[in-house]
């Protein structure tokens, strides 16, 4: 049960974290948001890794695996989400996300050969249904909206991050190093995110300013543990068993949206209902 804690741990240290970067994105640009949270990382990871990495058991594959893992998941997912966050707001794009374990389940039972019983699959479909739910709960502000193309960035996330989560348990499968394998997917991540910002960006001609730190250190230390106990779910469990949980997101948010609401947005008490079959769904989950 190791696992479902650290994937518990890490939902709600993600869910946590999106509060507090929703509420900084109204004053910075998604790119240089996603640069400082980067950075913020690397400050608590490379100092663990020094101390407790086992260097003889470093492999080049594992470290490329990493790396291409760290691409798509912070790198691209980062991306779409800090800008989803941005154009259609933290309650609906945390809401679409949770859908990404039912590809990464089906990848996972395809290319690591894991198994996935009915109650797993009833309990990750349970999850995807809460979620669908919530992101249907639009504020009243909100409900004479027609569809957004925005839409498509956490999509766009979904796939990217349900391709991630495989290759980064493939990597730990040969070197089960969670704290390297989380600084090496953040350096390359990292690099991502300048090159988006000197093609895309330069919306500031820093985004290492003093400015951006204050806005996003507490958002990128949150990140940063969260990203840190979803690479230890991942090193003690399976893809198919810790994926849904560290993507039940939604029912973090959605409380902290119920206590915080001008950090996120105005909610009814329908997500409530959303929230209900998410727990339903894990208790399933957990039970399998």
């Amino acid at each position: 049960m190791i696992e479902i804690v650290f994937a518990t741990l890490a939902s709600i240290s993600l869910a946590s974290s999106v509060v507090d970067i929703r509420r900084g994105l109204r004053r910075t640009d998604y790119i240089s948001c996603s640069i400082v949270i980067s950075i913020v990382g690397l400050l608590i990871y490379a100092p663990l890794a020094l101390l407790f990495t086992d260097f003889n058991k470093i492999d080049t594959t594992s470290l490329l695996l990493f790396a291409l893992a760290g691409l798509l998941s912070p790198g691209l997912v980062r991306l779409f989400f800090f800008k989803s966050i941005d154009k259609i707001g933290a309650l609906i794009t945390t809401s679409i996300m949770p859908s990404q374990p039912i590809i990464t389940s089906i990848i996972a039972v395809l290319l690591l050969s894991e198994q996935a019983s009915i109650g797993l699959w009833v309990g990750i479909f349970s999850i995807v249904i809460g979620a669908i739910i919530i992101e249907t709960s639009r504020s009243k502000d909100n409900s004479s909206k027609s569809f957004s193309p925005w839409i498509l960035l956490p999509l766009s996330g979904v796939l990217s991050g349900s391709l991630s989560d495989p290759i980064r348990k493939v990597a730990l499968n040969i070197s089960n190093l969670p704290i390297l394998g989380t600084m090496v997917a953040n350096i390359s991540s990292l690099l991502l995110y300048y090159l988006a910002f000197f093609t895309i960006g330069r919306k500031s001609s820093n985004p290492l300013n003093l400015e951006n730190f204050k806005l996003m250190w507490k958002g990128g230390v949150l990140m940063g543990i969260g990203w840190l106990f979803s690479f230890y779910a991942l090193s003690y469990g399976n893809v198919t068993r810790v994926t849904p949980i560290i993507n039940a997101q939604p029912l973090f948010v959605y409380l902290l949206a119920r206590l915080y609401p001008q950090d996120i947005e105005t909610v009814s008490i329908r997500p409530l209902i959303g929230a209900i079959v998410i727990i339903l769904g894990i208790v399933v989950f957990l039970s399998t």
